[in-house]
């Protein structure tokens, strides 16, 4: 069962990790409060984010080799 939700996180990541990247692609303005956030925060967020859905989705099946052992 957490197989089922570690490849559910990993993909949540990468969902959030693309709306990162096409809020940055496209240029979006997002304003918190007063505070304009920058572009390139969504693109270090977007690499953070689908590097590290990136790395849950590698380790799984080596994951499944220990627990099989």
């Amino acid at each position: 069962m957490s197989k089922f939700f570690t490849v559910v996180s990993a993909l949540l990541l990468l969902l959030i990790a693309v709306g990162h990247a096409l809020r940055a692609y496209y240029g979006i303005a997002l304003t918190v409060g007063a505070y304009a956030v920058p572009v390139l925060a969504s693109w270090i967020c977007a690499g953070i984010l689908a590097f590290l859905a990136i790395m849950i989705l590698v380790e799984l099946p080596s994951r499944k080799k220990k627990t099989a052992e």
